[in-house]
């Protein structure tokens, strides 16, 4: 089974938004670990795909802002 980096999740344990690994999927459940405490848990499929469009989402809000503000030419 090959393991995926590439869901953001918020941990139960350390409470942080960090990637997740997806370790399985069954039907609407996934088993993921935090790449940060490696902690498991098992989420609705759904929740956690609407959790990374939330994220992914709040990036592109956040980059657009650095954007606006001519944050971007300074490197």
């Amino acid at each position: 089974m090959e393991i995926d980096l590439s869901q953001i999740y918020t941990c139960p344990h350390c409470q942080m938004e960090t990637p997740h690994y997806l370790l399985a999927r069954r039907e609407e459940r996934v088993a993921i670990a935090c790449s940060r405490c490696r902690t498991t848990s098992l989420v609705n499929a759904v929740d956690l795909e609407n959790h990374q469009t939330w994220w992914e989402a709040e990036l592109q809000e956040i980059l657009a802002g650095l954007d606006e503000n001519g944050l971007d030419d300074e490197h």
